[in-house]
């Protein structure tokens, strides 16, 4: 499926998690310049573009719409979860779920995911087992 270069910029751009507001802030635009790229009333300028292909999205895909959205380093990271890591923060969530009952929405949870995942596998790399303890920590801070 062909997209448009204003399609792929709004495609790339809700893919890192920012909002119009925040990419313009990021490549120095008014969140109404920004927009006009999105909707292909404006060309967009290679300073603009690279604040994308800096977050890991994939300069080729971004210009030309040809191959992968994101890039090679990108696609190594999200191939190298360790699901048994996974399980274990997903266990921990559930059992303090169940203890404390706290009011985490989504976001709040997927946050905690990913931090208790990036600290753990931060661990493992440095050939220490993983401290759900400090998972536990994290957990309570975000009850604060």
């Amino acid at each position: 499926m062909t997209t448009s270069l204003s399609e792929r910029i709004r495609q790339a751009r809700k893919h890192i998690g920012l909002s119009a507001s925040e990419a313009a802030n990021l490549a120095g635009l008014t969140r109404k310049s920004w927009e006009r790229y999105e909707l292909d009333k404006n060309e967009p300028k290679a300073s603009s573009l690279t604040i994308l292909i800096d977050k890991g999205i994939d300069a080729t895909w971004l210009l030309t719409g040809e191959g992968s959205m994101l890039g090679a380093e990108e696609q190594d990271q999200m191939q190298a979860i360790d699901p048994e890591l996974l399980r274990m923060i997903i266990e921990e969530i559930e059992a303090y779920r169940k203890q404390h009952n706290p009011t985490w929405n989504i976001a709040q949870t997927a946050r905690i995911v990913a931090l208790g995942y990036t600290m753990l596998a931060a661990e493992r790399q440095h050939d220490v087992e993983p401290n759900l303890g400090n998972l536990q920590i994290l957990m309570q801070a975000a009850n604060l």
